[in-house]
């Protein structure tokens, strides 16, 4: 009688078929509790806990509402409001597990204990008084890593009903949404392939196909037809980052290269025509060129890293974890103050001024005049979906740094201080594998060894794309493991408890050229930039248990219209002091230069930061000391290259 009725239920509910694959990435992703950050990482990770991610009421509407719990005196009236403090839910979640906070952990359990407790007479999960279902997602990242981090089995059967409910016979945008971001609905095939990987259940990737089928039959901006096809992106990048990994996470889940083909060409073309310097794409809203002053949105420094480890995780090419670390290093650090109190709605590579008027992005919009101080380092800025989104922008990172390679491999994907655990089919016990780093900041990578008894399998550690002579010790010996750069170099051996293997990343200097005759300086995943001091005026005080947090404008007071001599002369002056290496007095790496100074260049009308000049009219020659971006507010990062590309015609 039981083996009847598992047989009828398994029909009903479309369970996998016995031997069907139903994962078909090369890396798969672990529990965000396996792994401890150290180093700067989790000095970082216990900066946000003390800054906005911990006392995020402070940031005020919406964030200090009764969110997604039992809310019966401050409720929230709209979808947005949703969406931004689920945004918040799933950084403080991850947040709290990677540093051991169960205070931070707890705040946001008790969101999902009670969605979970509290369906409706569907199954539907969420808010009662909304009929846009986007913000769902969001929220359900969160739902994601409890339960990847618990196992709770109440969590992933209150999800499988839910996506049983009528209210989810259309996710193709279907007329009645909110027009702007109706094509977000397609984004709970994130949530449902997710569910198929945990429980093998054909419906949900049935019901998947089928959405993403009547969402590609409309022809919209989003859609695979407009991935394939060869004209110029020009989209909402938020929403872009987040449809660019519908199609790779169902190539996970089906196997179906149409889908990877269409995410891997949507993702070069972007790219192509919008990549900055800083490793993510422009975007004031719409996605607008790559000239020097271009600037991104905060929510994107999160959902691309967010949408990268997919494609990461899908085809185990070095090349996506190269961009998600540049991100997270370039874009992500220098968006935010380092006590992680304020940050911009608007950041980019170049930005010599950040007050209430420097943000000219959006004045062909009715609402410009409320979004010109979207540059400034604010403690909330309107809308607040940045606002919530900055606090993913690490633990997103984290998440991905360690994954498997099957049953018996281990992936060092991300580099950066820490302690992963995890059991590995035929090894008893469970592996320990210590890091230890100063990555970005310095080329060595230590892998610490700790095993109940010897054991085999793989290790695999990515080489970058930048970095042409890696080696590898094992055990303070040179090894002959291939490591070819821009690939994930295998170590396959027996390993013994203590065994210490030595990765050398070596870093040098490397030029980048760019539009406009531009220049910038890497070395290794870092950009470097001009540090400008900065007059800073307090435009807004609120304090939170005892905490004080500041909305700043920043114009400049140093001198910024600076361009390189040439790239020969870079001189790389390095400190073993890595205590505080996001400080820019502080960071261990600094490159010097000779620069002459640009008479001619200055605020585009008084206000604005400039793109860089056409004609140059040269000053007086000076020394230009270069930081790593991520520790900048104010700064230069793309300068003029005055020998190599412009009409000598144009230099005075």
């Amino acid at each position: 009688m039981q083996r009847i009725i598992t047989t009828l239920l398994c029909l009903s509910l479309g369970c996998l078929s016995a031997g069907a694959q139903n994962n078909f990435a090369v890396f798969q992703e672990t529990p965000v509790n396996s792994l401890t950050p150290k180093g700067w990482m989790r000095n970082m990770l216990e900066r946000q806990r003390d800054g906005l991610t911990g006392h995020i009421a402070v940031a005020g509407d919406p964030f200090d509402k009764e969110g997604w719990g039992y809310a019966e005196n401050k409720k929230m009236n709209d979808w947005a409001q949703y969406e931004q403090t689920g945004y918040w839910a799933d950084g403080a979640l991850r947040c709290g597990y990677l540093i051991g906070d169960k205070a931070l952990q707890e705040k946001v359990r008790e969101w999902i204990r009670f969605q979970i407790n509290n369906p409706d007479s569907t199954g539907f999960i969420g808010p009662k008084d909304i009929s846009f279902l986007w913000p769902e997602v969001v929220f359900f990242r969160a739902v994601m890593a409890e339960y990847e981090a618990t196992g709770d089995k109440k969590i992933i059967n209150a999800l499988k009903r839910n996506y049983h409910s009528p209210k989810y016979v259309s996710l193709s945008g279907a007329p009645g949404q909110d027009d702007f971001f109706k094509d977000r609905l397609i984004l709970h095939i994130e949530m449902l392939c997710w569910i198929y990987q945990q429980t093998g259940e054909s419906f949900f990737i049935q019901k998947s196909e089928d959405a993403y089928k009547a969402f590609n039959a409309s022809g919209g901006q989003y859609s695979i037809q407009a991935m394939n096809a060869d004209d110029v992106p020009r989209s909402h990048s938020v929403s872009y980052s987040e449809n660019l990994k519908i199609p790779i996470i169902l190539y996970i889940s089906t196997g179906k290269k149409e889908y990877l083909d269409a995410a891997l060409k949507g993702v070069h073309k972007l790219y192509k025509y919008h990549g900055l310097v800083d490793g993510l794409t422009s975007g004031n809203e719409l996605h607008d060129g790559n000239f020097s002053n271009e600037v991104h949105e905060t929510c994107t420094v999160s959902d691309m890293q967010w949408a990268l480890g997919y494609l990461l995780q899908a085809t185990g090419d070095a090349q996506w974890g190269d961009l998600i670390e540049k991100i997270c290093f370039n874009a992500g650090m220098g968006s935010v103050t380092k006590d992680f109190k304020s940050y911009q709605y608007y950041s980019g590579p170049n930005q010599v001024i950040a007050d209430g008027l420097s943000s000219h992005w959006n004045d062909h919009e009715p609402w410009y005049m409320t979004s010109r101080d979207r540059s400034a380092f604010k403690i909330n800025h309107r809308p607040s979906c940045c606002g919530g989104n900055v606090n993913r922008m690490l633990p997103v990172f984290c998440s991905r740094m360690w994954m498997k390679s099957g049953d018996t491999g281990i992936v060092a994907a991300l580099y950066s201080a820490s302690v992963y655990n995890t059991k590995l089919k035929g090894v008893k016990g469970e592996v320990t594998i210590k890091e230890e780093t100063n990555y970005p900041f310095d080329q060595n990578v230590r892998f610490r060894i700790a095993l109940d008894k010897k054991a085999n399998f793989t290790l695999s550690f990515r080489i970058p794309s930048w970095c042409d002579s890696a080696k590898v010790l094992i055990n303070g010996k040179p090894s002959d493991l291939k490591c070819d750069a821009g690939t994930f170099a295998k170590l396959d051996r027996l390993f013994n408890n203590g065994d210490v293997i030595d990765l050398l990343l070596p870093m040098t200097v490397k030029p980048v050229y760019l539009p406009e005759n531009g220049i910038a300086f890497e070395r290794g995943p870092l950009v470097y930039s001009l540090s400008i001091d900065a007059k800073t005026e307090i435009k807004g005080s609120k304090t939170n248990e005892n905490v004080v947090f500041n909305s700043t404008f920043k114009t400049p007071v140093s001198a910024w219209n600076l361009a390189p001599l040439g790239k020969s002369n870079v001189e790389v002056v390095q400190t073993s002091d890595f205590s505080d290496p996001w400080n820019p007095d502080t960071t261990p790496v600094k490159l010097t230069l000779d620069a002459v100074a640009i008479k001619n260049w200055s605020l585009y009308r008084e206000t604005y930061t400039p793109q860089l000049p056409s004609v140059i009219d040269l000053g007086k020659e000076q020394k230009m000391t270069l930081v790593p971006m991520g520790t900048t507010e104010l700064r230069l990062t793309v300068f003029p290259d005055l020998l190599k590309r412009y009409d000598q015609n144009a230099i005075k």
